[in-house]
């Protein structure tokens, strides 16, 4: 579960503040706009409650929608002319891919659904899958750069392509949403996905982060002065659990298999979907190569736990902490 809180400097909220909070990406997402009117804001809100539906429809992953159709063309052989958004993430993720030496692989959707991971239901409680169910998707070799992507149109060279942007789409989703405020005039605005937070512009005040201690408690806080989104991936909330033994919701796509070295990585990065991606692919790193693949994405600012609850952060983020 991505985890981040938003800490106020203030009891009750300073004249001009609103907030409005959306249920999609089966979350809560909550965003705060600083030094508008209240009509400013009712507008603002009127206009993003659409647009967030339209994106939970469109790149959902399990429920009907344009990824569930895409995917199914996919599994055919065939064509298929997508969404613009779904392009860009095709395109983003395949770069991604590259970048994170493998890391993060949004072509692993067989694998997730066949963990039972495509549910809005946690814990699991089902078995999990034999050994010779995760080794024959894992023989199809899924990769981003599988996919032929001509403009819109899609199509797979290699079976078993089946795409899943969860350790994506709300990178994609907070900066539509910024872009939406900046396009009727408010940029001093924070938005909250489910703990995944971007600040949509600098303002009077620094916006206050706070990281949550996979323990319990805060981890730390952040002072944020500067547009830039701060994700974190975890594996505390989403999981499965079955005779015993508990694995987590987030999958190697070198095994297959549930990694469980970090418990926490969280990134900020001024671009909300490299800072996604980035955090999940840390995950998958694990502790001793975790500032390897940070440095190929260009991730100067991310903070690590691991299973044994020792932290580890780079300079960058270090420098933005109250407390360590």
């Amino acid at each position: 579960m991505i985890l981040a809180s938003i800490l106020l400097a203030a009891c009750m909220p300073p004249e001009g503040d609103h907030d409005a909070t959306f249920f999609v990406f089966g979350t809560e997402v909550e965003v705060r706009l600083r030094g508008v009117t209240e009509a400013h804001a009712a507008n603002a809100f009127r206009l993003l409650g659409p647009e967030f539906q339209r994106m939970h429809r469109e790149w959902h992953p399990w429920e009907p929608g344009a990824l569930t159709e895409l995917n199914a063309e996919l599994a055919r052989g065939g064509r298929h002319r997508t969404t613009p958004d779904l392009a860009e993430l095709i395109e983003v993720g395949t770069r991604l891919e590259t970048e994170s030496m493998g890391r993060f692989n949004p072509a692993i959707g067989a694998l997730v659904a066949l963990w039972g991971f495509h549910t809005s239901a946690y814990p699991i409680t089902d078995p999990p899958p034999s050994d010779a169910a995760v080794a024959e998707r894992l023989a199809w070799q899924p990769s981003m750069r599988s996919l032929v992507l001509d403009g819109r149109t899609v199509r797979a060279r290699a079976r078993g392509v089946q795409l899943d942007f969860s350790g994506l789409a709300k990178g994609l989703a907070v900066r539509r949403a910024c872009e939406l405020l900046a396009g009727v005039e408010i940029t001093d605005a924070l938005v909250n996905a489910g703990g995944d937070v971007a600040v949509c512009g600098p303002g009077a005040r620094a916006w206050r982060v706070g990281l949550r201690d996979p323990a319990g408690g805060v981890l730390t806080t952040l002072e944020i002065r500067e547009p830039v989104a701060v994700f974190t991936s975890g594996n505390d909330y989403r999981f499965g659990e079955f005779d015993g033994e508990r694995y987590a919701h987030i999958l190697s796509p070198f095994t297959g298999r549930p990694v469980d070295a970090v418990m926490q990585a969280t990134v900020i990065h001024a671009d909300p979907l490299r800072a996604d991606a980035g955090a999940t692919a840390l995950v998958v790193a694990g502790p001793d190569a975790w500032r390897m693949v940070a440095d190929a994405m260009g991730l100067d600012r991310a903070l690590v736990v691991d299973a044994d609850g020792r932290v580890e952060a780079t300079e960058g983020l270090i420098g933005l902490a109250d407390s360590p």
